[in-house]
Protein backbone atom coordinates (compact mmCIF):
# COMPACT_ATOMS: atom_id res chain seq x y z
CA UNK A 1 0.00 0.00 0.00
CA UNK A 2 2.84 2.37 0.87
CA UNK A 3 4.50 1.83 -2.56
CA UNK A 4 1.28 2.71 -4.42
CA UNK A 5 0.95 5.89 -2.39
CA UNK A 6 4.49 6.96 -3.23
CA UNK A 7 3.93 6.39 -6.96
CA UNK A 8 0.65 8.32 -6.89
CA UNK A 9 2.28 11.27 -5.16
CA UNK A 10 5.12 11.20 -7.68
CA UNK A 11 2.82 11.20 -10.71
CA UNK A 12 0.76 14.27 -9.83
CA UNK A 13 3.61 16.83 -9.81
CA UNK A 14 5.09 15.11 -12.88
CA UNK A 15 1.98 15.88 -14.92
CA UNK A 16 2.20 19.54 -13.92
CA UNK A 17 5.91 19.83 -14.62
CA UNK A 18 6.38 17.70 -17.69
CA UNK A 19 3.66 18.26 -20.23
CA UNK A 20 5.17 17.32 -23.57
CA UNK A 21 5.75 20.14 -25.99
CA UNK A 22 4.82 19.90 -29.63
CA UNK A 23 8.19 20.03 -31.43
CA UNK A 24 8.79 23.56 -32.77
CA UNK A 25 9.22 24.13 -36.49
CA UNK A 26 12.47 22.53 -37.62
CA UNK A 27 12.47 19.90 -34.88
CA UNK A 28 11.81 16.23 -35.40
CA UNK A 29 11.92 12.95 -33.51
CA UNK A 30 15.74 12.89 -33.72
CA UNK A 31 16.57 16.49 -32.92
CA UNK A 32 15.54 19.24 -30.51
CA UNK A 33 16.38 22.92 -30.12
CA UNK A 34 18.59 24.39 -27.44
CA UNK A 35 18.25 27.84 -25.94
CA UNK A 36 20.75 30.36 -24.65
CA UNK A 37 20.48 30.96 -20.88
CA UNK A 38 23.09 33.03 -19.07
CA UNK A 39 25.48 32.67 -21.99
CA UNK A 40 25.27 28.86 -22.05
CA UNK A 41 23.26 26.37 -24.16
CA UNK A 42 20.42 24.67 -22.30
CA UNK A 43 17.96 21.95 -23.34
CA UNK A 44 14.52 21.38 -21.87
CA UNK A 45 14.37 18.21 -19.79
CA UNK A 46 11.20 17.19 -21.65
CA UNK A 47 13.05 17.34 -24.96
CA UNK A 48 16.02 15.46 -23.57
CA UNK A 49 13.70 12.73 -22.30
CA UNK A 50 12.13 12.48 -25.76
CA UNK A 51 15.55 11.99 -27.41
CA UNK A 52 16.50 9.35 -24.84
CA UNK A 53 13.05 7.71 -24.86
CA UNK A 54 13.18 8.14 -21.09
CA UNK A 55 10.49 8.14 -18.39
CA UNK A 56 10.46 11.10 -15.98
CA UNK A 57 10.09 10.83 -12.19
CA UNK A 58 9.76 13.99 -10.12
CA UNK A 59 10.45 14.34 -6.39
CA UNK A 60 9.06 17.66 -5.22
CA UNK A 61 10.45 17.37 -1.66
CA UNK A 62 14.06 17.57 -2.89
CA UNK A 63 13.43 19.33 -6.27
CA UNK A 64 14.86 16.38 -8.13
CA UNK A 65 14.03 14.96 -11.57
CA UNK A 66 15.03 11.47 -12.68
CA UNK A 67 15.17 10.35 -16.32
CA UNK A 68 15.09 6.58 -16.66
CA UNK A 69 15.65 4.59 -19.84
CA UNK A 70 16.38 0.89 -19.79
CA UNK A 71 19.04 0.20 -17.16
CA UNK A 72 20.17 3.83 -17.13
CA UNK A 73 19.17 6.78 -14.95
CA UNK A 74 20.04 10.48 -14.91
CA UNK A 75 19.38 12.42 -11.69
CA UNK A 76 19.01 16.20 -12.00
CA UNK A 77 18.63 18.54 -9.01
CA UNK A 78 17.39 22.10 -9.29
CA UNK A 79 20.17 24.74 -8.97
CA UNK A 80 22.87 22.05 -8.87
CA UNK A 81 25.70 22.03 -11.45
CA UNK A 82 26.08 18.27 -11.04
CA UNK A 83 24.17 15.32 -12.49
CA UNK A 84 24.31 11.72 -11.40
CA UNK A 85 24.58 9.46 -14.45
CA UNK A 86 24.07 5.87 -13.37
CA UNK A 87 26.66 5.54 -10.59
CA UNK A 88 28.89 8.47 -11.59
CA UNK A 89 28.68 12.19 -10.81
CA UNK A 90 29.21 14.57 -13.75
CA UNK A 91 30.00 18.31 -13.71
CA UNK A 92 27.67 20.20 -16.07
CA UNK A 93 29.43 23.57 -16.15
CA UNK A 94 26.28 25.36 -15.05
CA UNK A 95 23.31 24.81 -12.74
CA UNK A 96 20.10 23.01 -13.61
CA UNK A 97 17.43 25.71 -13.93
CA UNK A 98 13.64 25.94 -13.95
CA UNK A 99 11.59 28.01 -16.39
CA UNK A 100 7.93 27.91 -17.33
CA UNK A 101 7.24 24.86 -15.19
CA UNK A 102 10.03 22.61 -16.49
CA UNK A 103 13.70 21.91 -15.91
CA UNK A 104 16.38 23.32 -18.21
CA UNK A 105 19.59 21.28 -18.35
CA UNK A 106 23.03 22.44 -19.57
CA UNK A 107 23.53 21.01 -23.06
CA UNK A 108 26.97 19.82 -21.98
CA UNK A 109 25.18 16.86 -20.37
CA UNK A 110 24.97 15.10 -23.75
CA UNK A 111 28.78 14.95 -23.90
CA UNK A 112 28.79 12.94 -20.67
CA UNK A 113 26.54 10.20 -22.11
CA UNK A 114 28.99 7.73 -23.62
CA UNK A 115 27.65 5.40 -26.37
CA UNK A 116 30.13 2.81 -25.14
CA UNK A 117 28.07 2.65 -21.93
CA UNK A 118 24.87 2.02 -23.87
CA UNK A 119 23.58 5.59 -24.25
CA UNK A 120 22.25 6.86 -27.60
CA UNK A 121 24.83 8.80 -29.56
CA UNK A 122 23.87 12.48 -29.11
CA UNK A 123 25.60 15.44 -30.70
CA UNK A 124 25.41 19.05 -29.53
CA UNK A 125 25.38 21.13 -32.72
CA UNK A 126 26.17 24.50 -31.14
CA UNK A 127 26.29 26.34 -34.48
CA UNK A 128 22.66 25.46 -35.29
CA UNK A 129 21.46 25.51 -31.66
CA UNK A 130 20.23 21.92 -31.60
CA UNK A 131 20.91 18.45 -30.23
CA UNK A 132 20.81 15.49 -32.61
CA UNK A 133 20.55 11.73 -32.26
CA UNK A 134 23.29 10.38 -34.51
CA UNK A 135 22.92 7.13 -36.47
CA UNK A 136 25.29 4.25 -35.68
CA UNK A 137 27.63 5.52 -38.41
CA UNK A 138 28.10 8.83 -36.59
CA UNK A 139 28.42 12.13 -38.37
CA UNK A 140 29.94 13.81 -41.41
CA UNK A 141 31.63 17.20 -41.27
CA UNK A 142 31.60 20.03 -43.79
CA UNK A 143 33.75 19.62 -46.92
CA UNK A 144 37.15 21.20 -47.48
CA UNK A 145 37.91 22.01 -51.12
CA UNK A 146 41.45 22.29 -52.50
CA UNK A 147 42.42 22.94 -56.12
CA UNK A 148 45.62 22.27 -58.05
CA UNK A 149 46.33 22.57 -61.74
CA UNK A 150 45.33 18.94 -62.34
CA UNK A 151 42.86 18.07 -59.58
CA UNK A 152 40.06 19.27 -57.35
CA UNK A 153 39.84 17.50 -53.98
CA UNK A 154 36.89 17.51 -51.60
CA UNK A 155 37.60 16.15 -48.12
CA UNK A 156 34.86 15.17 -45.66
CA UNK A 157 35.65 14.24 -42.06
CA UNK A 158 33.51 11.14 -41.42
CA UNK A 159 33.13 8.70 -38.54
CA UNK A 160 32.43 5.83 -40.98
CA UNK A 161 34.51 6.47 -44.12
CA UNK A 162 34.12 2.85 -45.26
CA UNK A 163 30.42 3.48 -45.93
CA UNK A 164 31.09 6.05 -48.67
CA UNK A 165 29.84 5.09 -52.14
CA UNK A 166 29.36 6.82 -55.50
CA UNK A 167 25.69 6.49 -56.45
CA UNK A 168 25.63 8.52 -59.70
CA UNK A 169 28.57 9.06 -62.07
CA UNK A 170 27.29 11.71 -64.47
CA UNK A 171 29.09 15.05 -64.61
CA UNK A 172 25.84 17.01 -64.36
CA UNK A 173 24.76 15.27 -61.15
CA UNK A 174 27.66 13.34 -59.62
CA UNK A 175 26.42 11.92 -56.30
CA UNK A 176 28.23 10.51 -53.29
CA UNK A 177 26.52 8.90 -50.30
CA UNK A 178 28.26 8.79 -46.91
CA UNK A 179 27.35 7.02 -43.70
CA UNK A 180 26.66 9.43 -40.86
CA UNK A 181 24.56 12.54 -40.33
CA UNK A 182 25.80 15.75 -41.95
CA UNK A 183 26.48 18.29 -39.20
CA UNK A 184 28.60 20.74 -41.16
CA UNK A 185 27.85 23.23 -43.93
CA UNK A 186 28.77 23.52 -47.59
CA UNK A 187 30.96 26.44 -48.75
CA UNK A 188 29.22 29.62 -49.87
CA UNK A 189 31.42 29.65 -52.96
CA UNK A 190 33.80 27.32 -54.77
CA UNK A 191 37.17 28.07 -56.39
CA UNK A 192 36.61 29.44 -59.88
CA UNK A 193 39.58 27.51 -61.26
CA UNK A 194 38.36 24.14 -59.93
CA UNK A 195 36.42 21.36 -61.60
CA UNK A 196 33.41 21.59 -59.27
CA UNK A 197 30.81 24.14 -60.34
CA UNK A 198 28.31 23.53 -57.54
CA UNK A 199 27.95 21.38 -54.44
CA UNK A 200 24.74 20.76 -52.52
CA UNK A 201 23.39 18.48 -49.82
CA UNK A 202 20.55 16.20 -50.93
CA UNK A 203 18.00 14.30 -48.87
CA UNK A 204 18.91 10.76 -47.89
CA UNK A 205 17.70 8.10 -45.47
CA UNK A 206 20.10 7.03 -42.75
CA UNK A 207 23.15 9.02 -43.83
CA UNK A 208 24.27 12.01 -45.90
CA UNK A 209 24.59 12.61 -49.62
CA UNK A 210 26.10 15.30 -51.81
CA UNK A 211 25.58 16.24 -55.44
CA UNK A 212 28.28 17.86 -57.57
CA UNK A 213 27.91 19.61 -60.91
CA UNK A 214 31.26 19.26 -62.69
CA UNK A 215 33.04 21.12 -65.40
CA UNK A 216 33.21 19.27 -68.72
CA UNK A 217 37.00 19.34 -68.37
CA UNK A 218 36.76 16.72 -65.60
CA UNK A 219 38.14 13.50 -67.05
CA UNK A 220 37.99 11.00 -64.18
CA UNK A 221 37.28 10.63 -60.48
CA UNK A 222 38.48 8.70 -57.45
CA UNK A 223 36.80 7.97 -54.12
CA UNK A 224 39.21 7.40 -51.24
CA UNK A 225 37.96 6.10 -47.88
CA UNK A 226 40.77 6.94 -45.44
CA UNK A 227 39.89 5.06 -42.27
CA UNK A 228 43.12 6.04 -40.49
CA UNK A 229 42.29 9.74 -40.75
CA UNK A 230 38.51 9.31 -40.54
CA UNK A 231 37.93 11.09 -43.80
CA UNK A 232 36.49 10.57 -47.27
CA UNK A 233 38.25 12.19 -50.21
CA UNK A 234 36.62 12.75 -53.60
CA UNK A 235 39.17 13.57 -56.29
CA UNK A 236 38.18 14.99 -59.68
CA UNK A 237 41.02 15.00 -62.22
CA UNK A 238 41.42 16.57 -65.63
CA UNK A 239 43.25 13.50 -66.92
CA UNK A 240 41.29 10.42 -67.93
CA UNK A 241 43.95 7.95 -66.75
CA UNK A 242 44.43 6.83 -63.17
CA UNK A 243 40.79 7.16 -62.15
CA UNK A 244 37.26 5.99 -62.87
CA UNK A 245 35.44 7.24 -65.97
CA UNK A 246 32.25 9.30 -65.79
CA UNK A 247 29.04 7.90 -67.17
CA UNK A 248 28.32 8.80 -70.81
CA UNK A 249 25.75 11.59 -71.05
CA UNK A 250 23.56 13.01 -73.75
CA UNK A 251 22.93 16.79 -74.00
CA UNK A 252 21.24 18.36 -70.98
CA UNK A 253 17.53 19.14 -71.06
CA UNK A 254 14.24 17.43 -70.17
CA UNK A 255 13.74 13.97 -71.65
CA UNK A 256 10.47 12.73 -73.11
CA UNK A 257 8.73 10.33 -70.73
CA UNK A 258 5.15 10.12 -71.96
CA UNK A 259 4.81 6.34 -72.30
CA UNK A 260 6.34 3.96 -69.78
CA UNK A 261 6.20 0.20 -70.23
CA UNK A 262 6.32 -1.88 -67.06
CA UNK A 263 7.41 -5.47 -67.54
CA UNK A 264 6.62 -7.57 -64.43
CA UNK A 265 9.16 -10.37 -64.64
CA UNK A 266 8.36 -14.09 -64.83
CA UNK A 267 4.74 -15.35 -64.53
CA UNK A 268 2.80 -18.54 -65.13
CA UNK A 269 4.88 -21.67 -64.59
CA UNK A 270 7.98 -19.47 -64.19
CA UNK A 271 7.81 -18.35 -60.56
CA UNK A 272 11.27 -16.77 -60.52
CA UNK A 273 12.99 -16.55 -57.14
CA UNK A 274 11.10 -18.41 -54.42
CA UNK A 275 11.78 -17.88 -50.72
CA UNK A 276 9.42 -19.46 -48.19
CA UNK A 277 5.93 -18.55 -49.45
CA UNK A 278 7.12 -15.50 -51.47
CA UNK A 279 7.19 -15.91 -55.27
CA UNK A 280 8.98 -13.35 -57.40
CA UNK A 281 6.33 -13.50 -60.15
CA UNK A 282 3.62 -12.35 -57.71
CA UNK A 283 5.74 -9.59 -56.21
CA UNK A 284 6.77 -8.09 -59.57
CA UNK A 285 3.12 -7.83 -60.62
CA UNK A 286 2.11 -6.31 -57.28
CA UNK A 287 4.94 -3.77 -57.54
CA UNK A 288 4.01 -2.91 -61.13
CA UNK A 289 0.48 -2.01 -60.07
CA UNK A 290 1.66 0.26 -57.24
CA UNK A 291 4.39 1.77 -59.43
CA UNK A 292 1.95 2.49 -62.26
CA UNK A 293 -0.19 4.60 -59.93
CA UNK A 294 2.85 6.61 -58.85
CA UNK A 295 4.11 7.17 -62.41
CA UNK A 296 0.70 8.18 -63.75
CA UNK A 297 -0.09 10.53 -60.88
CA UNK A 298 3.29 12.20 -60.48
CA UNK A 299 4.66 12.21 -64.03
CA UNK A 300 1.43 12.20 -66.00
CA UNK A 301 2.75 9.29 -68.06
CA UNK A 302 0.70 6.58 -69.75
CA UNK A 303 1.70 3.20 -68.32
CA UNK A 304 1.51 0.00 -70.39
CA UNK A 305 1.93 -3.49 -68.88
CA UNK A 306 3.48 -6.46 -70.65
CA UNK A 307 1.31 -8.71 -68.46
CA UNK A 308 -1.56 -8.03 -66.07
CA UNK A 309 -2.18 -11.56 -64.79
CA UNK A 310 -0.32 -14.75 -63.92
CA UNK A 311 0.83 -15.39 -67.48
CA UNK A 312 4.31 -15.68 -68.98
CA UNK A 313 4.61 -13.80 -72.30
CA UNK A 314 7.80 -14.74 -74.19
CA UNK A 315 10.56 -12.13 -74.40
CA UNK A 316 9.89 -11.23 -78.04
CA UNK A 317 6.19 -10.58 -77.28
CA UNK A 318 7.14 -8.32 -74.36
CA UNK A 319 9.45 -6.39 -76.69
CA UNK A 320 6.68 -6.16 -79.29
CA UNK A 321 4.26 -4.72 -76.71
CA UNK A 322 6.81 -2.05 -75.79
CA UNK A 323 7.54 -1.14 -79.41
CA UNK A 324 3.87 -0.98 -80.41
CA UNK A 325 3.22 1.37 -77.48
CA UNK A 326 6.07 3.62 -78.73
CA UNK A 327 7.63 3.40 -75.27
CA UNK A 328 9.82 6.25 -74.06
CA UNK A 329 11.35 3.92 -71.49
CA UNK A 330 10.97 0.35 -70.27
CA UNK A 331 11.31 -0.96 -66.72
CA UNK A 332 11.60 -4.73 -66.43
CA UNK A 333 10.89 -5.49 -62.76
CA UNK A 334 12.52 -8.40 -60.94
CA UNK A 335 13.68 -9.46 -57.46
CA UNK A 336 17.02 -11.11 -56.82
CA UNK A 337 18.09 -14.18 -54.89
CA UNK A 338 21.50 -15.45 -53.75
CA UNK A 339 22.84 -18.44 -51.89
CA UNK A 340 24.17 -16.14 -49.15
CA UNK A 341 21.61 -14.48 -46.88
CA UNK A 342 24.09 -11.61 -46.39
CA UNK A 343 23.69 -10.44 -49.99
CA UNK A 344 21.07 -7.69 -50.23
CA UNK A 345 20.06 -4.59 -52.14
CA UNK A 346 19.24 -3.79 -55.77
CA UNK A 347 20.93 -4.28 -59.14
CA UNK A 348 20.20 -2.66 -62.50
CA UNK A 349 21.18 -4.18 -65.87
CA UNK A 350 21.38 -2.02 -68.99
CA UNK A 351 22.81 -2.16 -72.49
CA UNK A 352 26.48 -1.20 -72.62
CA UNK A 353 27.11 2.50 -73.14
CA UNK A 354 30.83 1.92 -73.71
CA UNK A 355 30.54 2.71 -77.39
CA UNK A 356 28.84 6.06 -76.93
CA UNK A 357 29.54 8.84 -79.37
CA UNK A 358 33.12 10.08 -79.36
CA UNK A 359 31.65 13.56 -79.07
CA UNK A 360 31.23 12.73 -75.36
CA UNK A 361 34.99 13.11 -74.95
CA UNK A 362 35.10 16.29 -76.98
CA UNK A 363 35.98 14.64 -80.28
CA UNK A 364 33.88 14.88 -83.39
CA UNK A 365 32.38 11.62 -84.52
CA UNK A 366 33.52 10.64 -88.00
CA UNK A 367 30.74 10.35 -90.60
CA UNK A 368 30.06 6.84 -91.84
CA UNK A 369 29.58 5.99 -95.46
CA UNK A 370 26.32 4.31 -96.41
CA UNK A 371 23.54 3.09 -94.11
CA UNK A 372 24.27 0.89 -91.12
CA UNK A 373 21.45 -1.40 -89.97
CA UNK A 374 21.33 -2.82 -86.46
CA UNK A 375 20.05 -6.37 -86.01
CA UNK A 376 16.55 -6.34 -84.52
CA UNK A 377 17.71 -7.92 -81.27
CA UNK A 378 20.39 -5.22 -80.79
CA UNK A 379 18.18 -2.19 -81.40
CA UNK A 380 18.37 -1.28 -77.69
CA UNK A 381 22.04 -0.38 -78.19
CA UNK A 382 21.03 2.84 -79.95
CA UNK A 383 19.54 3.94 -76.60
CA UNK A 384 22.45 2.70 -74.47
CA UNK A 385 23.51 6.10 -73.12
CA UNK A 386 19.98 6.96 -72.04
CA UNK A 387 19.52 3.47 -70.59
CA UNK A 388 22.66 3.90 -68.54
CA UNK A 389 21.40 7.30 -67.35
CA UNK A 390 18.08 5.74 -66.34
CA UNK A 391 19.89 3.04 -64.38
CA UNK A 392 22.05 5.65 -62.62
CA UNK A 393 19.02 7.77 -61.71
CA UNK A 394 16.93 4.89 -60.35
CA UNK A 395 19.77 3.27 -58.41
CA UNK A 396 20.77 6.65 -56.97
CA UNK A 397 17.21 7.16 -55.76
CA UNK A 398 17.09 3.68 -54.19
CA UNK A 399 20.42 4.24 -52.47
CA UNK A 400 19.36 7.62 -51.10
CA UNK A 401 16.09 6.12 -49.87
CA UNK A 402 18.06 3.60 -47.80
CA UNK A 403 17.17 0.66 -50.06
CA UNK A 404 20.72 -0.19 -51.11
CA UNK A 405 23.39 -1.22 -51.52
CA UNK A 406 23.00 -0.86 -55.26
CA UNK A 407 24.95 -2.26 -58.19
CA UNK A 408 24.98 -1.39 -61.90
CA UNK A 409 25.86 -3.90 -64.60
CA UNK A 410 26.37 -2.92 -68.24
CA UNK A 411 25.16 -6.23 -69.57
CA UNK A 412 22.35 -6.69 -72.07
CA UNK A 413 19.49 -8.53 -70.32
CA UNK A 414 17.20 -10.80 -72.29
CA UNK A 415 14.23 -8.66 -71.29
CA UNK A 416 15.58 -5.73 -73.39
CA UNK A 417 16.38 -7.65 -76.58
CA UNK A 418 14.52 -6.03 -79.46
CA UNK A 419 13.25 -3.11 -77.34
CA UNK A 420 13.50 0.15 -79.30
CA UNK A 421 13.66 2.41 -76.22
CA UNK A 422 15.90 3.19 -73.23
CA UNK A 423 15.36 0.53 -70.61
CA UNK A 424 16.72 -1.35 -67.64
CA UNK A 425 16.17 -4.66 -65.93
CA UNK A 426 15.86 -3.79 -62.25
CA UNK A 427 16.39 -6.37 -59.51
CA UNK A 428 14.49 -4.21 -57.02
CA UNK A 429 15.57 -6.01 -53.84
CA UNK A 430 16.99 -9.34 -52.71
CA UNK A 431 14.37 -11.80 -51.53
CA UNK A 432 16.95 -14.08 -49.89
CA UNK A 433 17.94 -11.20 -47.56
CA UNK A 434 15.52 -11.26 -44.58
CA UNK A 435 15.48 -7.46 -44.18
CA UNK A 436 14.78 -6.86 -47.88
CA UNK A 437 12.12 -9.58 -47.99
CA UNK A 438 10.32 -8.26 -44.91
CA UNK A 439 10.29 -4.75 -46.36
CA UNK A 440 8.97 -5.51 -49.85
CA UNK A 441 6.36 -8.03 -48.76
CA UNK A 442 4.56 -5.37 -46.73
CA UNK A 443 2.20 -2.89 -48.41
CA UNK A 444 4.03 0.17 -47.08
CA UNK A 445 7.43 -1.23 -48.02
CA UNK A 446 6.23 -1.91 -51.57
CA UNK A 447 4.82 1.63 -51.76
CA UNK A 448 8.12 3.13 -50.58
CA UNK A 449 9.93 1.08 -53.22
CA UNK A 450 7.56 2.40 -55.90
CA UNK A 451 8.09 5.98 -54.67
CA UNK A 452 11.88 5.61 -54.84
CA UNK A 453 11.76 4.18 -58.38
CA UNK A 454 9.43 7.00 -59.45
CA UNK A 455 11.81 9.55 -57.92
CA UNK A 456 14.56 8.05 -60.08
CA UNK A 457 12.46 8.17 -63.25
CA UNK A 458 11.54 11.80 -62.46
CA UNK A 459 15.24 12.68 -62.08
CA UNK A 460 15.97 10.95 -65.40
CA UNK A 461 13.18 12.95 -67.02
CA UNK A 462 14.39 16.31 -65.65
CA UNK A 463 17.96 15.64 -66.80
CA UNK A 464 19.20 18.82 -65.18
Amino acid sequence: MKRWLILLCACVPLAALADWRTPPRGEGPDQVSVQLVGGDDYVAANDLARLLDATKYWRADVQRLELRTGPHVIVLTLDSPFAVIDDATAWLGGPVRASGGEFLVPASLVERLKPADGWPRLFHDAGRMRILVLPPSGRVGGPRVTVTADETRIVFLADAPDEAVVVARGRNAFRVRLGGLFTGSVPDSLPANGLVRSLKVISVAGGSAFEFALDRAAGSYRLIADEQRDQVVVVFARATGGGEPFAPEDPAGPRRVKVIVLDPGHGGADAGTRVQDVHEKDLTLALARVLAEQLERRLGARVVFTRTDDSAPPADLRAEIANRAHADLVLSLHFDGFSSARARGATAYCASATYASRAESGEEAKPRAGLVLLPWRDVTLRHAVQGRALAEAVLSSLELAGQGPTRLRERMPTALLGVNAPGILLECATLTAPTDRERVTQAEGLRQLAVAITDGVAAYQRHE
